[in-house]
């Protein structure tokens, strides 16, 4: 009587030293599989990046060449039958003499220092709140997520509902406690400072929650033993949680300032760079140039220059944050 075939073991499964499904099928009698590929794991891992690299030509690579290309053209699409024309970088001289784009920088660097550091302050306050094991700070957490949830450009309209000088109830709580009413976003002195407290009032969170994340993930026993010395909550604070956080703060600070730059639409949907071009960024003003005015060379070589400027500070983030992750990993 001839016995059934012995079931296969895994290590014949797995392959190793048995051959694998070729030696099992060569085992039982059966053909080895013809469809079994036979690709070395780096060809197989070059396969599996193909789709991402083909998104991130499509979507990156491509518009950013474009972009350059263009912005040695004078090109406007709104014309008939119009076709780029070479202008031997005509559109940089201009941008380097432009007062509007020189404006833009100005304010734009204005907005993003004054915006990233009031978020980061308010962030590692309400960062140490939240991780407090304290009666409500469960409402607390919700409460600060609803900012961050709401969209950028439903934030603007209604902050812009809320600055509305005539029926704004911000101007309404004013005048029933005896204060003087408040231009906002109609004062070119009080404009870009209500913006930036529109960008504060939603970022916030997200900078909070980071630093949360941050401050728990820091071992027990250094605040054990900073309270066994006696050390007070700002001693604790300045000596232990700060330089444990160092890291976290300088991905924040990268984060945030990439992001600051090319804030858009909270400025399309409150002022529309005004009153007088005083909240006009750079980003609304390549957006203004090449949508509006149909100028898509010159828009393009504002486009690189501010690429260029962001990718230059990303940078001196970059190697800052190299520095922290140093420092303290030899602290710990």
């Amino acid at each position: 009587m001839t016995g059934s075939p012995s079931p296969a073991s895994e290590s014949d499964l797995s392959g190793g030293e048995s051959g694998g499904i070729p030696a099992l099928a060569a085992r039982v009698g059966g053909p080895t599989p013809p469809w079994r590929p036979r690709l070395s794991d780096r060809t197989i891992a070059v396969l599996m990046l193909v789709p991402a690299i083909a998104l991130l030509l499509v979507t990156t690579v491509y518009p950013i060449a474009n972009a350059i290309i263009l912005s040695f053209h004078q090109y406007n699409p709104s014309l008939p039958l119009a076709k780029p024309v070479f202008n031997n970088g005509e559109n940089y001289v201009r941008l380097l003499s432009d007062p509007a784009f020189l404006n833009t920088i100005r304010i734009t660097v204005i907005f993003v220092v004054v915006a990233v550091i009031l978020e980061l302050l308010l962030g590692l306050g309400l960062g140490l709140l939240i991780t407090a094991q304290r009666r409500g700070i469960g409402i607390v957490r919700v409460a600060m997520l609803l900012p961050f949830m709401m969209a950028p450009v439903a934030a603007g309209v209604l902050w812009r509902t809320l600055f509305n000088v005539q029926w704004g109830p911000l101007n309404d709580i004013l005048r029933t406690l005896g204060l003087p009413e408040q231009q906002f976003l109609a004062s070119p002195d009080q404009a870009l400072a209500s913006v930036i407290m529109v960008e504060v009032w939603q970022q916030v969170p997200p900078v909070a929650f980071i630093v949360a994340a941050g401050i728990l993930s820091i071992s027990p026993d250094l605040f054990k033993a900073s309270a066994v010395d006696g050390a007070s909550f700002w001693q604790t604070f300045r000596h232990v949680t700060l330089p444990m956080l160092r890291p976290i703060i300088a991905i924040i600070l990268l984060l945030r300032v990439m992001d600051a730059f090319k804030v858009y639409d909270i400025i399309q949907t409150l002022t529309e760079g005004g009153p007088a071009t005083q909240t006009e960024n750079v980003s609304y003003l390549i957006w203004k140039t090449g949508m509006r005015f149909f100028q898509t060379g010159y828009a393009s070589a504002m486009s690189v220059v501010f690429l260029v400027i962001v990718f230059l500070i990303s940078l001196v983030f970059i190697r800052a944050l190299d520095r922290a992750q140093s420092a303290t990993g030899a602290e710990r």
